[in-house]
């Protein structure tokens, strides 16, 4: 892993101790799975949901991104994602575009993050 990568997605908040606990401090495999996050379809689905103001996709696409954000070390990103994720669970809209902006200023920055790093690109 580049070690610019690196410093810039700790400074976006990703728990680097915690997630290269989890991928047994192989910062190869980090990458590789932090690559194929670039193709993560959660977010997307979640936008379409949140326009359309259907609550169940729209639990569905967050809960999903909370587990790929969990595995992943996403700290800066998952409380919104947990807000989001029991707003939905309870059938509700309510305070759910606050939390999706959150979440989509945090994921946007993060793309770039990653897309700046990208070998396959």
């Amino acid at each position: 892993m580049d070690a610019n990568m690196k410093s810039e997605l700790i400074t976006w908040g990703v728990d680097w101790d915690d997630l290269s606990a989890r991928f047994m401090n192989n910062d190869d495999l980090i990458a590789k799975f932090m690559f194929k996050f670039l193709k993560d379809q959660s977010f997307n689905e979640l936008t379409v949901a949140m326009e359309a103001g259907n609550v169940t996709d729209a639990f569905k696409a967050v809960h999903t991104l909370k587990g790929v954000s969990g595995n992943l070390g996403f700290k800066a990103m998952l409380e919104p994602v947990v807000n989001l994720t029991e707003i939905t669970r309870a059938g509700s809209m309510e305070g759910a575009r606050v939390q999706y902006e959150l979440i989509k200023d945090k994921y946007e920055k993060l793309m770039d993050i990653l897309n700046k790093y990208n070998p396959n690109p």
